[in-house]
């Protein structure tokens, strides 16, 4: 008899959300955001939000273990540009070195801990991403190997999911931060079900500690050592994604479409080295999946949707919401005749038409905004 009444009383002081997969339990005097069929919404009444704003570099590439420092001019940029999100892409460097996984710097937590700060004073969220990954270097780099260790070796895989839990453990009641995402753009040695395997592993570790965030997870973007942007094969989307067992999740993926024209002049793309405009109708793209017919279209609108509708196909067959957390151009895009207002704003409004969450780079040396007033102006208009 006397469970009736603590029950009750937990009922009163707790919301709870329930889900086909994990039981989402969140605080009543905390305002956590939470996926609910294909959207996000916070709060008691479920009011729905879309997550949108910068994807903030929290280091430099040339020192990943040294984290930027932290400024005020991010979030009160981000409010007068009608956004809501600051999306912090770390390293594991800042966290620990590969020859002491188990001890954690102090410094990284105090620099997390000041970005809470300014995103509770301006009423913002934060997304904490995991960009470089221990054992996991998958980007096409002059002088920079690949490595797929993070696939092969045991013990990376349990600094990985270590690294994390103890994430969650410090955050599990801080409702400025929206959610994880854990992992940016992998590719596998061999196939998809390495990703799903780490994944699934990764986050009911986390679930042990913490219920309340988002857990964000991308697609797979290559099997076999081979990333997409080195074959023209694309994976199709559907295959790329895969069910994860717990409704508090986003899938997320990045868009930079096509990489000729959004990567002109990139540095580390040394086949890229010359200027493309936006739109060009004498540009044909041919896209072609796995086991697919090839499709033809000019570098327009049109196929940027094509494109688009490919990638959140997965969110629709699966009522869940996705997120675009990573796009822009690089600085060439918007000199002359190159178009990258227009893209910009094709983008934008692309992204707004089909609801989703997006984050574009913001302080990024080769595709930040940060000094675009142009485009700042652009989004602001764009999110009135």
């Amino acid at each position: 008899m006397k469970l009736i009444p603590i029950i009750l009383f937990y009922l009163l002081i707790m919301n709870t959300s329930q889900f086909e997969g994990t039981e989402i339990t969140i605080p009543k005097d905390k305002n956590f955001i939470c996926s609910h069929g294909d959207k996000l919404v916070v709060g008691e009444n479920n009011k729905e939000i879309f997550l949108r704003g910068f994807c903030y570099s929290g280091f430099s590439y040339f020192s990943p273990g040294v984290p930027n420092k932290v400024e005020e001019s991010v979030y009160s940029d981000l409010v007068q540009m009608n956004m809501n999100t600051v999306r912090l892409s770390l390293s594991y460097n800042l966290f620990y070195e590969s020859n002491a996984p188990w001890e954690y710097k102090p410094s990284i937590w105090e620099w997390i801990n000041s970005h809470v700060l300014l995103a509770k004073k301006y009423n913002v969220y934060l997304i904490l991403q995991l960009t470089q990954v221990e054992g996991a270097q998958f980007t096409p780099i002059p002088n920079m190997p690949f490595d797929y260790r993070i696939w092969e070796k045991e013990n990376i895989q349990d600094n990985f999911i270590s690294l994390w839990v103890e994430i969650a453990k410090r955050y599990n009641q801080e409702d400025h931060i929206a959610g994880y995402s854990i992992f940016c753009e992998p590719v596998c040695s061999e196939t998809i079900e390495q990703w799903m395997g780490l994944a699934n592993k990764t986050i009911e570790k986390i679930r042990e500690v913490d219920k309340n965030h988002i857990i964000f997870v991308e697609r797979a973007y290559g099997e076999y050592e081979t990333r997409r942007e080195l074959t023209d094969m694309e994976i199709p989307a559907m295959d790329a994604y895969f069910k994860i067992d717990d409704n508090n999740v986003v899938y997320e993926f990045y868009f930079f479409e096509t990489d000729d024209y959004t990567h002109q002049y990139a540095s580390w793309r040394p086949e890229l080295q010359k200027s493309t405009m936006y739109p060009d109708s004498n540009t044909i793209i041919t896209y072609h999946e796995k086991n697919g017919r090839k499709k033809e279209f000019r570098f327009d609108k049109e196929y940027l949707e094509f494109y688009l509708k490919k990638q959140i196909a997965f969110g629709k067959s699966e009522k869940v919401p996705m997120s675009v957390w990573g796009f822009g151009l690089t600085k060439n895009c918007y000199q002359d005749q190159n178009g990258g207002l227009l893209w910009m704003n094709d983008v934008i409004e692309l992204f707004n038409r089909y609801h989703l969450n997006w984050t574009i780079f913001y302080n990024s040396p080769s595709f930040g905004i940060s000094d675009n007033v142009e485009v700042k102006r652009l989004i602001q208009e764009n999110l009135k």
